[in-house]
């Protein structure tokens, strides 16, 4: 498993963790395995030949871990909202999930559906 870790600021306050967690076999000899921010036009996954055609998500509100209080610079008591997302590729095989933890005193959720 190769865990790309990342802490996103807003006006150089931490705003959210996001953890990524890709097969090492689909990692290996690609630029997810630099030590450093990469990207590629469409995503990386899609660059490599696995773009992720289905994604699954989850949201949980619960209180946060000692290590994302830290990550985050949390008061104490301050809950946050768990976004985990996996993402499939054509074959349906997971290539990706990605954790956001985002502290609930700096967010709204808004999520837009087409309803027909």
């Amino acid at each position: 498993m190769v865990v790309r870790r990342r802490v996103r600021y807003l006006d150089d306050v931490p705003f959210q963790t996001a953890d990524s967690y890709f097969p090492e076999d689909i990692a290996r000899g690609t630029a997810l395995m630099q030590p450093k921010d990469v990207s590629a036009p469409c995503g990386l996954l899609a660059s490599i030949g696995r773009a992720q055609t289905r994604l699954v998500e989850e949201i949980q509100m619960r209180m946060p871990t000692k290590d994302e209080s830290a990550r985050l610079g949390l008061p104490a008591g301050t809950p946050v909202a768990e976004h985990m997302r996996t993402g499939y590729d054509a074959e349906g095989r997971p290539v990706r999930v990605m954790i956001t933890v985002a502290p609930g005193d700096r967010h709204t959720l808004v999520y837009e559906l087409d309803a027909s």
